[in-house]
Order: structure tokens, then sequence, then C-alpha cells
């Protein structure tokens, strides 16, 4: 079989595999062992192996198959699991990540070697397995009690030995005991002892003691946690029957050899299916739940398909125009119904093309718990919006934009847990990462309750980077200073880091995003934590705009950043510094000429001024074109690396009767003026 025509699907299906598991093991971590997790991070497991085998890449299937046998051992033995066993998954996880990254490159399996991940997931089992079979082999309970709990266990019940060992300067040891199966008494029933219960009262005894005990409230790790609380308790120990049950088959006389094949230990694969779920009331089965049919394309397919559309909405408005001048009304009625027809083409292939964010957000939760560890921080990492929808391309290039943001909030925004007591904040931080629609746009916030950003240290590294000149600095806004932290190179670290310090994070953030047509800014409280604040558009390939002429040219503003169109008496414009302003909503809003700023000639105005009062945050510029055509949809067409420099302009479109007009970017706009 040629695997090659299925190399796409195979990889699209183990990157969404790896963030199941990524994800399950965080819930692990946060939850303790828990038999559905451990079920679905199996099933995970085994599709990996089952897809790494069918393709050929037998080192990525023998991987699988380790972790699988892990799985089901800790699913078998859920007391046994703990945190560390958390970081050797993760360990699997990143050895699976790196593979298959090898494989999309063109690498193959050549030079990949998981012997380290291997040798950790056995030694973490083994290790556990071994410290519960040392416990067991002290037990000194009789056949007969074994056989006794075997057969409650049989009957559904939870049943252990709880091993307890007292602190060698013990003096009450009698007292201890009594505590400890008075601390026992609200999980379950004790069934025996050894040594008996009067040696245990009296404290005649050296050694550990073991509990027989049937649990009927809460688990065993609440039992342990009861018991390890009692003062003098060294150590508390659960050791399940199968232990119990192994230790004693060790230390019975071994029986003379046989010539019987040695049974191999049950693999992953070989383990006894999940029982089925119960029938549901009435005795009848649960009707199957509905799964929607997908179907796989790649982007480029929908790319080419939107190149076609856009071509379609310029023929569209050519045909609109042709209509309106036309006295055919056969003509304006082919014209309207291709117009909704086409609207609805444009509506379904844009929905192809967004996705929810949550696809983009489920990466975070596993690098913000790393971080905790490097950078020696606690806080709470929580994501909100996550069915907000972008579009496919914006959302691929936003992933390391985003990554540096959280990293800064983790490094720079929080506060060490020791700092944040002595300023009275809760020991834990909260670093949240949301997305929500505003209108044309998807707004991504990135905030922190971390100490802030302190303006005046912002101002003396840019003083002393020459960044920002010394007498200008105190008139300087908030506002200003924070845009500082996006200049190249502009860093307050006083060390660096691996994680940060370098100045080359928040400069490259706002490149991509403003290559996007989006925007970023920054507010902060200090003492309080920093916001960052990205808007970007929904899409970058057509969006509605209003038309305007300047001079003989017509220009396109897209409409998601005008407020209104307003005209404006020369006697309402003052001069604030020599610059035009007109006072909008108790404001001043500084005037830009695009007709001196477009042509060095001042737009022609008679007896009132055209403006377009455009916003961006908080801030608004009010731009003086000569006349407002129209409002209307308008593909976005690049400019071309020879143009590429020219920032004013984010494209061109093509117009109805042929004529181009080019986009004007509102946020370099916003540059003029601010």
């Amino acid at each position: 079989m040629d695997t090659a025509d299925y190399l796409d699907a195979f990889l699209a299906e183990t990157d969404e595999n790896l963030n199941v598991l990524s994800e399950l093991c965080l819930v692990l971590e946060q939850q303790g062992a828990d038999d559905d997790t451990f079920a679905a991070m199996f099933r995970a497991a085994h599709t990996l192996k089952g897809m790494s085998a069918t393709m050929g890449f037998q080192k990525m299937a023998d991987l699988t198959h380790h972790m699988e046998d892990a799985l089901g051992y800790f699913r078998q033995h859920p007391e046994r699991f703990d945190s560390a066993i958390v970081d050797v998954l993760f360990q699997a996880i990143d050895g699976l990540t790196e593979h298959v990254e090898a494989i999309r490159n063109g690498a193959g399996e050549e030079g990949i070697d998981h012997q380290v991940v291997l040798d950790a997931l056995a030694r973490a089992q083994n290790e556990v397995a071994a410290s519960a079979v040392a416990a067991a082999e002290n037990a000194s309970f009789a056949p007969e009690m074994i056989a006794m709990l075997e057969s409650l266990q049989d009957e559904g019940k939870q049943v252990a030995v709880v091993r307890v060992e007292l602190t060698a300067d013990c003096v009450m040891r009698g007292v201890r005991m009594v505590m400890v199966m008075r601390a026992l008494e609200p999980f379950g029933e004790c069934l025996a002892t050894t040594p008996d219960v009067p040696v245990l009262e009296e404290g005649a005894f050296t050694g550990p003691a073991e509990l027989a005990v049937v649990l009927h409230n809460g688990t065993f790790d609440d039992l342990r946690a009861a018991v390890a609380d009692i003062a003098e308790v060294a150590q508390v120990d659960i050791v399940q029957l199968l232990d119990l049950k192994t230790a004693a088959k060790a230390s019975a006389p071994n029986p003379a050899p046989s010539a019987a094949k040695p049974i191999e230990p049950t693999s992953s694969e070989q383990a006894p299916a999940a029982k089925a779920p119960a029938p549901a009331a009435g005795g009848k089965q649960a009707a199957p739940r509905h799964r929607e049919q997908t179907l796989r394309v790649p982007v480029s397919r929908i790319d080419e398909f939107m190149n076609v559309l856009s071509e379609l909405v310029i023929a569209r408005t050519r045909l609109e125009l042709l209509a309106r001048v036309s006295e055919n009304p056969e003509l304006r009625e082919v014209s309207e119904q291709i117009a909704r027809l086409s609207d609805s083409l444009q509506d379904g292939v844009m929905s192809m093309r967004m996705m929810p964010v949550e696809s983009l957000f489920q990466r975070f939760p596993r690098m913000m718990r790393d971080l905790q560890k490097t950078l020696d921080r606690e806080f709470d990492f929580e994501m909100t919006g996550l069915e907000t929808e972008m579009d496919r391309t914006v959302m691929d290039e936003m992933g390391e934009a985003l990554v540096h943001l959280l990293r800064n909030a983790a490094d720079h925004g929080l506060e060490s847990p020791a700092d944040r007591e002595q300023r009275g904040k809760p020991r834990k931080g909260v670093i949240r990462l949301a997305a929500y629609a505003s209108g044309g746009h998807v707004c991504l916030e990135v905030r922190d309750d971390g100490r802030g950003i302190d303006r005046d240290k912002v101002l003396a590294s840019a003083i002393k980077k020459g960044i920002v000149d010394p007498a200008k600095a105190p008139a300087m806004s908030d506002a200003q200073v924070y845009d500082l932290l996006f200049a190249s190179g502009f860093s307050t670290a006083a060390t660096v880091s691996d994680i940060s310090g370098r100045g080359v994070g928040l400069d490259a953030v706002r490149g991509k995003v403003e290559s996007l047509g989006g925007t970023i800014r920054i507010e902060s409280v200090p003492g309080q934590g920093s916001t960052f604040l990205i808007e970007l558009p929904l899409t970058l390939t057509i969006l509605q705009a209003m038309l305007v002429r300047v001079g003989n040219e017509l220009f396109a503003l897209p409409t998601s950043g005008i407020e209104e169109v307003a005209r404006i008496a020369p006697q309402d414009v003052e001069f604030v510094h020599e610059q035009p302003v007109v006072n909008f909503r108790e404001g001043v809003v500084p005037m830009i000429d695009l007709g001196a700023y477009f042509f060095s000639s001042k737009t022609t105005t008679d007896d009132v001024w055209q403006t377009v009062i455009c916003r961006e945050g908080k801030r608004y510029v009010a731009l003086v074109v000569d006349d407002v055509i129209d409002e209307l949809e308008v593909v976005n067409k690049p400019l071309g690396k020879y143009l590429e420099g020219v920032k004013v302009f984010s494209g061109a479109t093509i117009l109805g009767d042929g004529h181009v007009a080019l986009i004007v970017d509102l946020h370099q706009v916003f540059q003029l003026g601010a």
C-alpha cells in the first residue's frame, strides 16, 4: 500500500490525538487518577499506535505501545499514581510530538531514538510496583484472611491493607494506634489487624502495623491522608490485594520446574475489554449518538476557491454598476439575484475558513504548566471564549505571538509568590487568555494580575537606549510610554534568561499583528496588572469599505474602523500646537487632510469640510476628504513586493468600473495623528 496519499490525514489526526493526550495529562495532574480519564488517554494512545503502525512508522508505534502499557498499569492501580508520573507521560508526549515534526519535515524515522523515554516509562512502573511489593512482603495476614478479602473484592467491594509505621521515638504507641483506628472509621470497616487489636492498643509491638479495611466512603487516598495527619505517624502505605497475593506466592516454597511455556505479561492489546454500558431505564439500549460527517480539505484548496470568489465579487460589482445605469428591469433583477447568490456563496466559503480559537488555545495549558516550574511562579491559567471563530490563516499566524505574550505575562507580569504575599496579594496569581468578537474584528486579550508596568522604569530604559528624548519624556502619555515596549531590542529585564529579557519578543508580536491588518495596545494599572489587547480582522480577503474621493483619486477606508461621517464647518475647527482639531463626543480629535498628505495639496473646502471620523481603541482621528462616494464590498489584493514598503496602504481593490482604489491602512494613519 502506498501510504504517501494518506500522510496529510495521518499527521492531522496525530496532532489531534497528541492534543487530547496533553490536555488529559493536565486533568490527571489537577484532579488525580480517574478511570474515565485513563480510558480516554488509552484510546488516544491506542489510535496513535494503530495509525503509526499502518503508516510504517514502527518506532512511533513502539513508543505508543509502551505508553499504553503505562496507562493500563496506572488505570488498574490508581492508588499508585502521583504527579511525578505526569512528568513521565509528558516526556512521552514530547517524544511523539518531535517524532511527528520529523515526519512532517520529510525526515521520517531516521535518527529517531526514544530509548530515554522508554526507560523512563519502564522505570516509573517498576519503581512504583517495587515499592508496593516491598510493603506487601512485610504483611503477615493468614491465607484465610487473604481469601476472605479476595471474596469481598469479587463482590465489587474496595479492599486493601493499610500499613502504618510510627516514628522510632514514639512514646505512646498504643494511643497513636487507637487514633489511627478511629481515623479509619469514617471511611470503612476494619476487618482484622496484625498484630491483634489488644496488642496494638497496649503498644506492645515493634515495626509496622497492618489493618485490613473494606472501604465504604471516600477513597484510599483520602484515608491515607487522614492517617498521615496523625502526629508521630512516619509512613502510611496502601497495600492492594494483588500485592498481598504476590508477596504470599513469593514467600512460598518454589514448585518444581515445569515444562510448560512461561506466560508472557498481558499487554495493553490483550487486556480485557471494558464492560459495556448498562442498558438505559426500561431495559432499552440508549440510542446511538449522532456523529456529524466531516471531510478534510487542505487549506490551499479553500484559498484557491476564495480567489475565484474574489473575482466573482469584482464581476458582481461591475454588473451592479451596469444594471444601475441601465433601464432594463430584467438586467436589474438578474443583478440582484446574482448578488444574493454570491453573498450566500461568500458566507459559506468564509464559514469553512473560520475555526474556533480552541484549536489555537489548546497548546497553551501545557506550556503554562511548564513555565510555573521553570520560573518558580504560582498561578491559575484561565481561558475564555474558546468558541469564538477566527479565519484559519489569521489563527495560524497568531500562535507564536501569543506564546510571546503569555511567557511575558508569566516572567515579567507576575511577581514571585513571596513578593505577592508581601504586597498583600494571594500567593497564586492569575493569567487569563480571552477571545471575543467585536464588530468585524476578533479580539484577543492576555491579562495578568501582577505588578503592572512601571512607567518610570520604562522611560529610564528608553532614555538610556536613546529611544526617547529626555526633554520630551515627562510630557508623554501612559499609552505612549507603554508603546515603547514594542520598540526593537527594548527590554527592562535585569538579566537575560531562556524565557525573556533579550528584547526580541514584543516587537515581533506587533510586527505580526500589523502584518495581519490588526492592532495591539497595552493597558496597565501599577500594582494590579497589565492587559495586552489585540484586534484582528475576521478575514483578510473580502471586507466592507467606504469609497472616498481625494483629488481625482479614489481610496477605500475599511468600515470596521469608521465611527461616522461628519460635515464640519470651518469655524468649528481649532488649532492646538498649530495642528487642526475638532470637538467630537466631549473630546478633541486631530484632523488629517488626506489631500495634503497624499498629494501635498489641501482638500477643497468651500463652506464645510467633509470628514470621516475613524476610531482605533480609545483614539479618534478625523480624515478630511473631498467626497464620500459609497459603501461597498471590496476584495483586498496585495500590492506586490515592489510596493510592500508603502505602509499607509494595506492593499488595493478593483472597482466595478475597472478602476483601482488603494485600501488605506487606518492603523498607519493613526500613527500620523498620534
